[in-house]
């Protein structure tokens, strides 16, 4: 119906009414201030719905409600219908009302994003930043500052004003913050919540996984992830010749395959460029990526730092980027592209070539050597971590 209105009024119209509903949202957030912040209440924030890390720090507290009395969990998204929360985790669409007091209200914020501009930190809150990032290729905040423009810059230094803790799971990722996103408090170094399930790879995540994607237990997973390209309707880097890839996997590592393309979510909406079979699905819907990574055996992308997190599990990473000299020029990286520890190819043909010729103990031992490199804390227990955090600041008196 929101869509529908939008095609219907006037461009003029839309912005008048955008400006009503922002200058609404702001006087309810400092109407709800006036009342008492509920000492158990704990808000949890991720934009595209119940997933990251935000996810699995929820997870995570709703087994520790026992043991808390009257802990109350709050997730809110710009995608309630992706959220499929368990039990005791109540689900709120961004900006509602009820989202609004919630956050107005809560004694602990968890977010995964930036706040949005009106959200203002009232003594007695206390908010952490489990962050969307991870290790990174491509440079961001401070690092790219020329491009993200006056406003996105001046919301991000108060939003990392008034943080109280970032989550690392890095020496790289310390260092990043501190130099990057103008924030100069306390840092804890325990790891991604989401690369958790990496560390405990479950034979139930697997299962549901392959249920919904439609895969046999036979079946082995490589997955395709791309990543965005900024204002670039551009869908050649994104092409594949899958039917010549399912062979080449075969042929190397044995067995019978599928490919799950996992695009971005700016890059899905164009997926119908992708002709999907029983063996090349489309799982850029899939509800979470960090399950699919869990399942999946081998790993095909361009820039993405999922290329760090799936090497976490020591199984094969190719890249493949057709514009890497472009797209370095346009973003920049904090690494030599050519000096990272996966094989990499510019063409299809290159593709198929680095598969045909992996050698495994090769690859694990520069991965390795690699990571080395970054100081990773990773260890499988950043959700427990960051939980009892939680747990220690609503019990403080």
């Amino acid at each position: 119906m929101r869509n529908r209105i939008k095609q219907i009024l006037p461009e003029q119209i839309l912005a008048i009414l955008k400006q009503i509903r922002y200058f609404w949202i702001v006087a309810l957030f400092r109407l709800f201030h006036l009342l008492p912040i509920c000492k158990t209440r704990v808000v949890i924030c991720n934009v595209w719905g119940f997933g990251d890390n935000a996810k699995y720090v929820a997870e995570e507290l709703v087994k520790r409600r026992r043991r808390v009395d009257g802990l109350e969990v709050i997730f809110i998204t710009n995608r309630p219908a992706f959220a499929y929360a368990p039990k005791g985790i109540a689900v709120l669409r961004t900006n509602s009302v009820k989202a609004i007091l919630a956050l107005a209200t809560a004694r602990v914020w968890v977010d995964n994003n930036r706040k949005e501009s009106y959200i203002r930190k009232r003594k007695g809150q206390y908010y952490i930043q489990t962050w969307h990032g991870g290790i990174a290729l491509k440079k961001i905040e401070k690092d790219y500052e020329d491009r993200l423009g006056p406003k996105y810059i001046a919301n991000v230094k108060r939003d990392s004003k008034m943080t109280d803790l970032y989550i690392s799971n890095s020496g790289f990722c310390t260092n990043m913050y501190r130099n990057s996103f103008w924030y100069k408090g306390e840092i804890l170094e325990c790891g991604s919540p989401r690369n958790d399930i990496l560390f405990h790879m479950a034979d139930r995540v697997s299962q549901e996984v392959r249920k919904r994607l439609g895969v046999t237990d036979k079946a082995r997973i490589a997955i395709y992830a791309p990543t965005y390209r900024e204002g670039n309707n551009n869908i050649q880097p994104y092409q594949l010749d899958f039917k010549k890839l399912l062979s080449a996997i075969e042929k190397k590592f044995g067995g019978s395959w599928v490919i799950a393309v996992r695009l971005h979510p700016l890059v899905s909406g164009q997926s119908g460029f992708i002709s999907y079979n029983q063996q090349v699905i489309n799982a850029s819907h899939y509800r979470d990526i960090y399950e699919l990574m869990s399942a999946g055996e081998l790993l095909i992308t361009d820039y993405s730092n999922i290329m760090f997190e799936f090497s976490f599990m020591k199984k094969p990473v190719f890249l493949y980027a057709s514009d890497v000299e472009d797209y370095g020029k346009e973003r920049g990286f904090y690494f030599d592209y050519d000096f990272l520890p996966f094989k990499k190819a510019g063409t299809k043909e290159e593709l198929i070539a680095n598969i045909n010729n992996f050698d495994y103990p090769v690859y694990q031992a520069e991965v390795e050597a690699f990571l080395n490199q970054l100081d990773i804390y990773e260890n499988g227990s950043a959700s427990k971590c960051v939980a009892d955090r939680i747990v220690r600041i609503i019990q403080a008196k």
